[in-house]
């Protein structure tokens, strides 16, 4: 697959092992990543600058992804196509519900990083 220009990414999510691993892959890629735990910091990185590309969780306390979204929705509705979203809760029928409602691509947990490179590749191509 062929190199990516460099992207600024935002990942949220509050499992450091999942943060960690997409921010060493990323970063070996050739990407800024910054981090946030839940969608209440998101919404506060977003307010001080803008993202090519953001990764969120769907659960996640405080703030999860289906809440920060909406609010993305009415705040930054151009950021919107610009969201994957993660989760390990692919069996449950109020996150099927919302990843259908939403229309934004995912990936389930786990993941690997040739499905991390596609779907970043996917979402930047339909920019």
């Amino acid at each position: 697959m062929a190199q990516q220009s460099s992207l600024t990414i935002l990942v949220i999510d509050d499992d450091p092992s999942i943060v960690s691993a997409l921010s060493r892959l990323l970063q070996r890629d050739g990407h800024t990543v910054e981090t946030a735990d839940n969608g209440q910091q998101a919404l506060e990185r977003l307010r001080e600058h803008p993202y090519d590309l953001i990764l969120c969780d769907l659960r996640m306390p405080d703030l999860d992804g289906p809440a920060f979204y909406d609010i993305l929705t009415r705040q930054s509705p151009s950021m919107c196509p610009r969201i994957i979203f993660l989760t390990g809760d692919t069996l449950n029928l109020e996150s099927q519900a919302f990843l259908e409602r939403s229309g934004r691509l995912w990936m389930p947990k786990p993941f690997n990083a040739a499905e991390v490179r596609r779907i970043i590749a996917q979402v930047m191509r339909m920019r």
